[in-house]
């Protein structure tokens, strides 16, 4: 039982230290990751490298995602009809 609690104090020690950049952010592999799947939606988003806030982002994704099933429905409706 002993070792049990000590290694969940440490695992808590562990999760809880977190490394600032001179920025004032934390650094690790998890916030590039996100920078990085960020990039790849501005790319792929129109207007997307505009955005710098992730909400407008994420409001223009959405948007640009009902765009595409809207001109889908159109296109399959068009191509039934002939």
């Amino acid at each position: 039982m002993a070792e049990s609690k000590s290694s969940k104090r440490m695992v808590k020690q562990t999760m809880g230290k977190k490394k600032i950049n001179k920025k004032g952010r934390e650094s690790g592999s998890g916030s590039g990751l996100l920078r990085i799947k960020v990039r790849k939606l501005q790319i792929l988003i129109p207007g997307g490298k505009r955005c710098n806030h992730p909400n407008l982002l994420l409001l223009k994704t959405v948007d640009y995602i009902v765009y595409l099933k809207l001109k889908l429905r159109l296109l399959k409706a068009l191509s039934n009809s002939f």
